[in-house]
């Protein structure tokens, strides 16, 4: 079973496949992940089709199985919000145009999957993250907090 992680942004989201085995109790194997990146001035319309397209072509490339997404959360700035918001629903799109179970998680869901509690920083997730899967940590955090979404979502 493959899993894809990602954590949403309106101009940089982490994306993360994950392989385990179905009723394996081994850890998951780390396919790909990364980030999709949009230029920072690029139009909002032009944004959300880069991201589109580039969810379907990791979508094509790795056949996932299911999809964990990360719920948003914010307090202060609502022009931030919107767009977050506006490629959480390109990628819920796309997810549901290929026709991929999508499960929703919080982050104090996710941080509570791969490390004792709910409120680790960002710095203990990628700790967790890289003793539980062997891995050295590299890359930008948003793809280290998809790596932990994926991860929680493989044991979904």
């Amino acid at each position: 079973m493959i899993s894809l992680g990602i954590d949403p942004g309106s101009h940089r989201l982490g994306y993360a496949f994950l392989e385990k085995l179905p009723g394996s109790r081994t850890t998951p194997k780390v396919l790909d992940y990364g980030t999709i990146e949009v230029p920072p001035k690029t139009p909002s319309p032009a944004n959300l089709l880069i991201i589109q397209d580039s969810l379907t072509k990791l979508i094509q490339d790795y056949k996932p199985d299911r999809a964990c997404v990360e719920n948003l959360f914010f307090s202060k700035n609502k022009k931030t919000a919107q767009q977050v918001y506006e490629a959480r629903g390109v990628i819920l799109l796309t997810l549901g145009q290929n026709e991929i179970p999508i499960f929703e998680l919080t982050a104090n869901q996710i941080k509570k999957g791969v490390s004792a509690t709910g409120t680790a920083d960002k710095k203990a997730i990628r700790r967790s993250i890289q003793m539980i899967l062997g891995m050295t940590p590299t890359g930008h955090d948003d793809s280290w907090d998809a790596i932990a979404c994926a991860f929680v979502g493989a044991s979904l």
